[in-house]
């Protein structure tokens, strides 16, 4: 469970190429993050490593209005709850009934999860190249221009244009594969989505600016 939540937050918390051909990428990708405006369905995420055969997996479904607002939502093997309106943002455990509050802007900031949002200018923070089309996707890649990112690059996998894949490959030989899945695009997403109130009784870690 705490690789789990590690790698989410990384996940939340997350080439060298002509100059036309970055353009035409940079282009394409950002044509394919025009089409929508609300993003819902389910999720498989699954975590490998190169040092160790075991792999972990989980399951769950969730809920992206742009530009900053989105809820994620494990349900299996353990409950965890990342929620975001746009200037907080919670990480509720459930088993250990915990919530941890932090900044949004401050940790979404340049992580994979700014690009389903589209809410930074991607080209600013990643080289972004097209690859070549693989398992009935469009692929593209995003690497970051800082090594400070924590992770190496990024793979988005679009097919008929609607997010499909994404796979994150951090700076500790661990690679996050997600399969998006029942995907709705453009229904609305009542705001109250997007709040958390604090369960009684659970222990509440404040790590948003004084």
């Amino acid at each position: 469970m705490n690789t789990l939540r590690s790698v989410f937050c990384c996940f939340v918390l997350f080439a060298f190429t002509l100059p036309s051909v970055a353009k035409s990428s940079e282009d394409n990708l950002a044509l394919h993050l025009q089409h929508y405006v609300n993003l819902s369905g389910q999720f498989t995420q699954v975590i490998s490593s190169e040092q160790s055969s075991f792999i972990q997996s989980s399951t769950g479904e969730f809920w992206i209005k742009k530009p900053n607002q989105f809820r994620w939502h494990y349900a299996t093997p353990y409950v965890q709850k990342i929620i975001s309106n746009g200037d907080k943002l919670w990480v509720y455990d459930e088993d250990l009934e915990q919530v941890t509050i932090k900044d949004a802007s401050q940790s979404v900031g340049s992580s994979p999860l700014a690009v389903i949002l589209g809410s930074i200018e991607l080209a600013t923070l990643f080289n972004i190249t097209q690859l070549d089309n693989s398992e009935q996707l469009e692929w593209l890649m995003l690497t970051p221009k800082e090594d400070s990112s924590g992770f190496e690059f990024i793979k988005v996998g679009f097919k008929d244009g609607l997010l499909n894949k994404m796979r994150l490959h951090d700076s500790f030989g661990q690679t996050t594969d997600l399969l998006f899945t029942d995907v709705t695009i453009n229904e609305p997403i009542v705001d109250e989505t997007f709040e958390f109130i604090v369960p009684d009784g659970a222990d509440v870690f404040e790590e948003t600016p004084n």
